[in-house]
C-alpha cells in the first residue's frame, strides 16, 4: 500500500504565523475548541475555524485518497489537495479571486489544506434566487464578466458549476464573487478556445440551459462583453456595448447563443442521468446469507411524522422479471431520486431495502393526503378550482424532461392550505427522459383524469389538450388523442383504485391508547398482557410508538409497534438483559397486529420503519426477543429473514426465550 510522506508540504510565508496554536493532525484538529463541521463524506471532511485576535476565521479542507488509483497520485505528487494548493497560489498570483491559501499538510493517511473563510458569503444559486427582474438581470451580467477575468486570469476550470462560486454583496454593481475548489483546474497555462466554450457552457448548465431561457441569455450577455473587452474572443458579441443600471453588457451572437444552449442542454442532461442513475450504486448496508444478498440503501431524513411503506416483488421466470421491472418501491426510490437531482430539494424517502428474497420495501412521506380522484368525487363541485394548480404543476414537470409514466388522477395527490392547492404525483410514476415527445405529454394529459372528467365528450378533451402549452396537436394524429381521450373516460368511469396500496404509518395520540390496549390484550400470549394502568405507562415511556389505523372493515387500530432506547427508563427483564450486554440499539419491545390484518404486510412495514428510525439516529443494531414457550415458529422465521441472529436465550418470567440482534453496522 503506498502513503505519502509526513511533512508540512508548503505554506504562505505572510499567512503560515495564523496556524499558531492550531493542531495539524485530523483527529486533533476535530477536538480543537470552536471548531464545526461544515461538511462530512468519504472522501474530505470541510471544517470551520473560530477566529482569534492573531487570525482570521479559517477553513480546513481535509482530504483521504480511498481508491488505490487516487493513493498512487497522491504517492508522485498530483493527489487532490496538492493540486489544489498549487492551483490556489497561482490563482492568487495571477489576481483571481479565490480564497486566500495558508497551509498544505501532508500526513500518512490524509492532506489538510488551509485556507481563509470567506465570510458573508453564500452560493450563487441560493443567492440568485433572492433577485427578480433588473436586478436579477444585472447579477447575472455580472456573473458572465466575472467569468471572463477568471479565464483571463489563465484559470482553466474543468468542473465549474454555479454551486462552487460564492458571491458577496446586495448591489450588483458592488458584488465580490470567488471560485471555490480548485483541485481539477488547471491554472497558468492559458485556457484554449475550446475549454473557454466549455467553462461557459458549464455555467449555461447549471443555470438551467434551456429551461431558463432568459436567466442564461443574461449570462451570456455579461460574458459576450467581457469576452472581448478583455481581448480573450471578440467573436461572442453582436454590435456595440450597451450599459444598463452600469452594467456593462453586449448583445451575443445568434449562432454561438444557439449552440450553447444546445450544448448546455445536452450536458445537463447526462449530468443528470449519470445522478440519478447513481441512486443504487452504493449501498449503506448489506447482508449476505445463503439466498443472496440484502442491500440497503438510506437517506438522511426526518422519520418523526406519518410514513408509509409499500412493497413489491418480481414475478417468477425471465418474462415474469420482465414485466414487472421496476418494482413500485425501485420506482418509488428513483423517482425521489429524480426529483432531489431536478430542484435541488431534501429527499422524502427513508429507505429502500431490496431483500435477499427479491422482495423489496420503501420508507418514505405520504405524497399527499388525498388523491385527486377522491377529492373529485367527495366535491365534484370544485373541479375548476385544479385546473390551473394541476397543469401549472404538470408544466413544471415537462419543462424538467419528466415524464409520469402511467399515472392517473389516483396517483395525484393534493393538499389545500390558504395558500391553495399543493398538488404532486406519486413518486413511484417520475421518469426522467430529457426531452419529452408531444406523445408522452399527451400521455401524461390523458391520464390525468382530474382534468377531464368522465362527463366531457373525447372531442372536448381533445380540445382542451391543444391548449396545453407544449403540446403540439400537429405532431399526435387526431385519432390517437380521441381514442386515448376515451380510455381515459372509461377508467375515470369505473372508479379504479390505483396500484400497490400502501401501509401508512402515525405516531401514536393519546386518544389511541385505550384501543390500542385492547390489541395488546388480543395478542397475548404472544405479546405480555398489561393491565390498562401499566400500558399507558409504558406508551409514555417508550421513545417510538407507530401505528397502523384500520384496514378495510376493522374498528380497532390494524397494528401496534412499540420500541425503546438504552436510556428509556424501562423495567423489563428482557430489555435490562439487553442493556447489560449491549449498547447503542433499538429495543423492539412489542408488535401487535389486528387478526383480521393480519398476512398484510404489517410486519415487514413496521420493520422497515423501525429500521430507517434507528439507522436515521446512528443505533448500531435493532434487538428483541421471541418466546419459545410456546415456541413462536412464525415469529421466528420472520425474523431470521428479517436478518436477525440469536445472540442468547434466557428465563422470561419462568418461560425461555431467545435474545436477537440485527446488525446495522457490518
Amino acid at each position: 500500500m503506498l502513503h505519502s510522506r509526513d511533512s508540512t508540504a508548503d505554506h504562505h510565508p505572510r499567512r503560515i504565523g495564523w496556524l499558531a496554536g492550531i493542531p495539524r493532525q485530523e483527529q486533533e484538529l476535530l477536538r480543537f475548541p470552536g471548531v464545526e463541521i461544515l461538511q462530512a463524506g468519504s472522501q474530505r471532511k470541510v471544517l470551520r475555524i473560530p477566529p482569534s485576535p492573531s487570525r482570521p476565521t479559517l477553513i480546513a479542507k481535509i482530504h483521504h485518497e480511498r481508491d488505490l488509483a487516487a493513493r498512487v497520485r497522491r504517492f508522485f505528487g498530483w493527489g487532490r489537495a496538492r493540486l489544489e494548493w498549487n492551483n490556489l497560489m497561482r490563482a492568487e498570483e495571477r489576481g483571481a479571486t479565490v480564497p486566500r491559501p495558508i497551509a498544505l499538510e501532508c500526513h500518512q493517511g490524509h492532506d489538510i489544506i488551509f485556507t481563509d473563510y470567506l465570510l458573508d458569503t453564500e452560493p450563487f444559486p441560493q443567492h440568485l434566487e433572492r433577485y427578480q427582474g433588473e436586478r436579477r438581470v444585472a447579477l447575472l451580467r455580472v456573473l458572465g464578466q466575472w467569468l471572463a477575468s477568471v479565464v483571463r486570469s489563465g484559470i482553466d476550470a474543468r468542473d465549474i458549476h454555479t454551486g462552487n462560486i460564492l458571491v458577496r454583496g446586495v448591489e450588483p454593481t458592488a458584488m465580490s464573487l470567488w471560485l471555490v475548489d480548485l483541485h481539477d483546474a488547471r491554472v497558468g497555462l492559458g485556457v484554449p478556445p475550446h475549454r473557454q466554450r466549455a467553462m461557459v457552457q458549464q455555467v449555461a448548465s447549471a443555470l438551467g440551459a434551456a429551461r431558463f431561457t432568459n436567466d442564461v441569455h443574461h449570462f451570456l450577455e455579461g460574458w459576450a462583453h467581457g469576452a472581448r473587452a478583455l481581448g480573450i474572443d471578440g467573436k461572442w458579441a453582436s454590435g456595440p456595448d450597451r450599459e444598463t443600471d452600469e452594467i456593462d453588457w453586449a448583445a451575443v451572437e445568434p449562432e454561438r447563443l444557439a449552440e450553447t444552449f444546445r450544448q448546455a442542454e445536452r450536458a445537463e442532461i447526462q449530468r443528470r442521468r449519470r445522478h440519478i442513475s447513481r441512486a443504487l450504486q452504493r449501498p449503506t448496508d448489506f447482508r449476505r446469507d445463503l439466498e443472496g444478498i440484502e442491500k440497503v440503501y438510506r437517506n438522511q431524513t426526518d422519520t418523526t411524522g406519518i410514513l408509509q411503506v409499500r412493497r413489491g416483488r418480481g414475478r417468477g421466470g425471465l418474462s415474469g422479471w420482465l414485466r414487472s421491472w421496476p418494482t413500485i418501491p425501485r420506482a418509488s426510490w428513483f423517482g425521489d431520486r429524480v426529483r432531489q437531482t431536478v430542484w435541488r430539494c431534501s429527499p422524502r424517502a427513508s429507505l429502500f431495502i431490496k431483500r435477499c428474497s427479491g422482495e423489496e420495501l420503501i420508507v418514505e412521506a405520504v405524497p399527499g393526503k388525498v388523491t385527486l380522484t377522491d377529492f373529485l368525487r367527495q366535491s365534484p363541485h370544485r373541479s375548476r378550482e385544479l385546473v390551473a394548480p394541476v397543469l401549472e404543476t404538470l408544466a413544471r414537470f415537462h419543462k424538467e424532461g419528466i415524464h409520469l409514466d402511467g399515472a392517473s388522477a389516483h396517483h395525484w395527490y393534493l393538499d389545500e392550505d390558504r395558500d391553495g392547492f399543493q398538488v404532486r404525483p406519486d413518486p413511484a410514476f417520475i421518469r426522467y427522459r430529457g426531452k419529452l415527445s408531444s406523445g408522452q405529454i399527451c400521455e401524461d394529459l390523458v391520464g390525468l383524469g382530474c382534468v377531464f372528467d368522465g362527463s366531457l365528450t373525447p372531442r372536448d378533451r381533445y380540445r382542451g389538450l391543444c391548449h396545453y402549452p407544449g403540446f403540439s396537436s400537429k405532431s399526435v394524429p387526431v385519432a390517437t388523442v380521441l381514442a386515448m381521450s376515451q380510455r381515459l373516460g372509461e377508467r375515470f368511469a369505473a372508479g379504479d383504485d390505483g396500484d400497490s396500496p400502501s401501509i401508512q404509518i402515525r405516531p401514536v395520540i393519546d386518544r389511541d391508547v385505550k384501543a390500542l390496549h385492547r390489541l395488546n390484550e388480543a395478542n397475548a400470549p404472544e405479546v405480555g398482557a398489561l393491565s390498562a394502568k401499566n400500558f399507558a405507562a409504558l406508551i409514555d415511556v417508550a421513545t417510538m410508538v407507530r401505528v397502523v389505523d384500520p384496514i378495510g372493515e376493522e374498528k380497532g387500530p390494524a397494528g401496534l409497534l412499540v420500541a425503546m432506547r438504552p436510556e428509556d427508563e424501562y423495567d423489563s427483564p428482557n430489555f435490562l438483559w439487553f442493556c447489560r450486554y449491549f449498547d447503542n440499539f433499538a429495543y423492539v419491545d412489542r408488535v401487535a397486529i389486528a387478526e383480521q390484518a393480519r398476512r398484510r404486510g404489517i410486519g415487514s412495514a413496521f420493520y422497515a420503519l423501525l429500521e430507517a428510525w434507528a439507522r436515521a439516529k446512528e443505533f448500531s443494531s435493532i434487538v428483541c426477543e421471541v418466546n419459545l414457550e410456546p415456541r413462536n415458529e412464525g415469529s421466528l422465521a420472520f425474523h431470521h429473514n428479517y436478518g436477525f441472529r440469536e445472540v442468547g436465550q434466557k428465563l422470561s418470567r419462568g418461560k425461555p426465550v431467545m435474545m436477537m440482534q440485527k446488525k446495522l453496522r457490518h
